[in-house]
């Protein structure tokens, strides 16, 4: 029955069948009965994304609905407009995430969203309710906690479809809600879809292991792992068009100091070549804003975009469909941070990416040469370099990530290379000792670099996140007690704050109140709370309507230092005063997205 809706979704995309996922689906078909959680690994390019549409059209006819679920909300818009082709009623497909409310506790049959939001709907707070669930934690009402069980039930009737998943092996939280959603399937019978390029053997191996706290089995009885290094799967065509990509990689140290200057000779010297379809990967937000001003001052190339997370919504959307006419394009730089990793769909001939842990340089990597018949290229691995050539360490990190995997990176990267005597920190290789494109190539250098201890999960927490379901008549409270407890998220480490500029507040007070409202919501944008603390706060941005008149107005509370250097504090003062945004000095400009002093 899935071969035969895949056999739809080809036809409506104008897609040609992949040898991989015809076998994935029929494995899928024979083992529907068997097992509820089924682990896919397909290469970046190869289309994975016609699997989601698969399971969704079927579960649509066949069973009752279906939820896909993605790590970014970046990924999410570039796959709705995929799924708006194929599923045409209206009615039937919707999107729910922050501030977009098109499927209202993910009721719509087909439903895309973010794993923020499953969790919190999952948990019985989801965002159309929390509200009500503030209030009566903070005393100022005793009334219903909303349609928790609806949302919930939404959730337990659905297929579930994760893509990218090795996103949620970053850290033991996003591990321990990830083998929290596999119990939860698992106890009630639902189908959950694991999708990835990048899975570790030695994360396969701590799934195979795992055993389930309400039975005691290993999640090996009830778990399907189907990679596409597999011999019994192997595309020979899809393998040997791969092959045919042949690169240079340059891995080099750079200077703090000189790190732009260098990069910007680098992508003069591409373009001299004839590379001109450039992605730019930067680690953090700050260093991604400041090449591209210098990259614009020297107008190399007249196409430029830049892509991060401080954009408002509706820069989002404008930034996705200029991607979209990037594509038509060969002339073109685009810089980004780690946002472009996961699933966008955009190719390049010459890639410069900052050093970052394996899972996520080979997904960044998947933009580069992406598509058939793209043949030739060039790739510059850096990173920041004290003076012994050692990446510079902070807190034990580099940049946002764990500085021992990252380093681990760098020294099997060098294992591949030779150095080059004219340089004291620069080192070369060829696409002939490591392929990011060969599956088989870039799977041994994931495998000498993670290791079991990597991916750690702690059972005592899972288990305690499952006796929240157990009564589901407290379900909402105990879960936003929880949600304090862990400081504002089930899945990530770091607490995210709204924030806006205090320019675009005193643009908004002499707005009428309709246009008031919709335009501070979208202008709002996350940031971390580490990043927030070494920035200066002065308001807090609550909406307050007035009792005679019901009309809306911006209220300004001003806001305590030691608030701001206490994260939990902070998450309740935001949480009882029911905080839009809190106010941050900087600017805001369409294109280059949030400039923080």
């Amino acid at each position: 029955m899935l071969c035969e809706y895949y056999k739809y979704v080809l036809a409506k995309n104008n897609w040609s069948s992949r040898k991989f996922i015809e076998e994935v689906l029929s494995l899928l078909e024979k083992e529907w009965s068997n097992k509820n959680v089924f682990i896919i690994e397909a290469p970046t390019g190869y289309g994975k994304s016609s699997i989601s549409q698969t399971i969704s059209l079927y579960s649509l006819n066949e069973e009752m609905k279906s939820i896909i679920v993605f790590p970014l909300r970046t990924l999410l818009e570039d796959q709705y407009s995929k799924f708006n082709k194929l599923i045409t009623q209206s009615g039937l497909l919707g999107k729910r995430y922050m501030h977009n409310m098109g499927s209202l506790y993910l009721i719509k049959p087909v439903t895309l969203t973010t794993i923020d939001t499953l969790s919190l709907t999952l948990f019985g707070i989801p965002p159309e309710d929390f509200e009500k669930v503030v209030k009566l934690w903070s005393g100022t009402s005793s009334g219903s906690l909303g349609h928790y069980l609806f949302s919930y039930s939404s959730i337990i009737f659905s297929n579930i479809v994760l893509d990218e998943v090795h996103l949620l092996s970053d850290s033991t939280k996003s591990l321990n809600f990830l083998f929290l959603l596999i119990e939860h399937a698992i106890e009630n019978g639902q189908k959950l879809i694991l999708m990835s390029a990048t899975l570790p053997s030695a994360l396969l191996k701590k799934f195979e292991e795992y055993r389930l706290s309400f039975s005691g089995i290993k999640l090996k009885d009830k778990l399907e792992i189907i990679r596409f290094t597999d011999y019994r799967f192997c595309d020979d065509d899809f393998i040997n068009e791969r092959k045919n990509k042949k690169y240079e990689i340059t891995l080099i140290g750079l200077n703090v100091n000189e790190k732009f200057d260098k990069i910007i000779e680098y992508v003069k010297e591409g373009v001299r070549k004839g590379f001109t379809k450039i992605i730019i990967v930067f680690n953090t937000v700050e260093d991604a804003i400041t090449f591209y001003t210098r990259l614009n001052n020297e107008n190399i190339i007249e196409k430029t975009i830049l892509l991060h997370s401080r954009f408002n919504e509706n820069d989002r959307v404008s930034k996705h469909e200029q991607f979209k006419m990037l594509k038509e394009s060969d002339n073109y730089v685009i810089v980004s941070t780690q946002v472009i990793e996961a699933g966008i769909d955009i190719s390049s001939n010459f890639f410069i990416t900052e050093i970052a842990p394996a899972n996520s340089l080979v997904q960044r990597l998947g933009r580069f040469l992406r598509y058939d018949k793209e043949n030739l290229g060039q790739v510059l691995i850096w990173y920041e370099a004290d003076e012994n050539g050692c990446p510079i360490c902070y807190k034990n990190r580099y940049k946002v990530y764990d500085y021992g995997l990252t380093d681990r990176t760098l020294q099997v990267l060098k294992s591949y290379c030779e150095h080059d005597s004219a340089y004291k920190f620069r080192w070369f290789t060829t696409s002939a000792k490591i392929s990011f494109h060969n599956p088989e190539s870039y799977q041994k250098f994931l495998d000498n670099i993670y290791q079991f201890s990597d991916f750690e999960i702690i059972g005592e927490g899972i288990r305690d996140l499952l006796k929240i379901f157990m009564n589901l008549e407290t379900l909402s409270k105990k879960s936003f007690d929880k949600y304090l407890e862990i400081e504002g998220s089930f899945v990530r480490d770091e607490m995210q704050v709204s924030v806006i500029t205090e320019n675009i507040v005193c643009n908004l007070i002499n707005q009428s109140n309709e246009d008031k409202i919709r335009n501070l919501i979208n202008s709002i944008m996350p940031i971390s709370i580490e990043r927030l603390q070494s920035l200066k706060v002065k308001w807090a941005i609550k909406i307050e309507k007035e009792k005679e008149t019901d009309n809306l107005n911006l209220k300004l509370i001003p806001i305590e230092t030691y608030k701001l250097n206490n994260s939990k504090r902070l998450f309740e003062f935001i949480l009882k005063n029911q905080i839009i945004a809190l106010t941050v000095e900087g600017e805001y400009d369409s294109e280059y997205g949030l400039i923080l002093r």
